[in-house]
Formats: C-alpha cells, structure tokens, sequence
C-alpha cells in the first residue's frame, strides 16, 4: 500500500522556480497548471487545502528573488508518484 503524504503547491513552484522552469509564468497560472496535473492529468492525489499560508514568509521571497506565493493550495498524493510529478515538472 502506498504512503499518501502532503505537498504543497508553493513547494512545486519554489523547485519550478529553482530548476529555471516555468519562467514568466506567474504563480496564479502555475498553481493552475498544478492542479490539473495532481487532480486531472496524472490523477494522483486531490486538493485538501486551499490558500494554506506559505512557511518561507516574505524574507525568502525577497531575498532570493524567486517570486514565490504568499499561499498555496495543499494536495494529498500518492508518495509512489512523486517521480512521475517532478518528470512532469521538469518538461515545462
């Protein structure tokens, strides 16, 4: 039986925005983008939380430069797929 765990969508687009993907795609359309991965295209998990509150706060964001959410949507996935999201991620 496989591990559901948490992830958020600031988490996927703070990796997005480290790895120089998605570049002038702003956070709205990003999350957009996350949610019809997770929920539709690969099917593999469901959104639990909306608008949940970033933990790097404003400081990070600033500091790197990166342009990161204040809040994002939480889903619950299938932690046997995490390869299959992050192989999906890096092709955009």
């Amino acid at each position: 039986m496989a591990t559901k765990i948490k992830i958020g969508a600031d988490e996927l687009i703070l990796w997005l925005r480290k790895n120089n993907k998605a570049k002038n795609v702003t956070n709205q359309t990003l999350g957009l983008k996350i949610l019809n991965l997770i929920e539709k295209d690969l099917m593999i998990g469901t959104k639990i939380i909306d608008d949940q509150k970033s933990l790097w706060g404003n400081s990070f964001d600033d500091e790197k430069g990166l342009g990161l959410p204040k809040t994002a949507a939480q889903y619950e996935i299938d932690s046997s797929m995490l390869k299959e999201l992050y192989g999906t991620l890096n092709k955009w």
